[in-house]
């Protein structure tokens, strides 16, 4: 959920950077990849698992 989050919040940025400045789409790419990885960043400093603890191993 924490991925598809920054996803859509990288989009809006990127749009808003795309229509309102005018930026062709060299600089929108930036900006989306630049926020995924600080997204990306984010997500290895806090740690925070991809599955539950409590999930059973399956057979």
């Amino acid at each position: 959920m924490f991925m598809a989050v920054w996803t859509f919040l990288a989009l809006a940025v990127t749009l808003i950077i795309y229509a309102w400045l005018g930026q062709g789409g060299g600089v929108s790419g930036l900006i989306f990849f630049g926020i995924m990885l600080l997204a990306v960043i984010i997500k290895m400093m806090l740690g925070t698992p991809s599955k539950p603890d409590g999930e059973r191993p399956r057979a």
